[in-house]
């Protein structure tokens, strides 16, 4: 199984949960100066 294939099933079964996908965004702030 392939990571993209292993994604699309871990994601697939929270969709049937009821739970919202939401797109991936970085941890860090934008222009963080730390």
């Amino acid at each position: 199984m392939k990571a993209q294939e292993i994604r699309e099933t871990f994601l697939n079964f929270f969709a049937q949960k009821k739970h919202k996908i939401v797109k991936s965004s970085s941890l860090i702030p934008k222009d963080d100066p730390t």
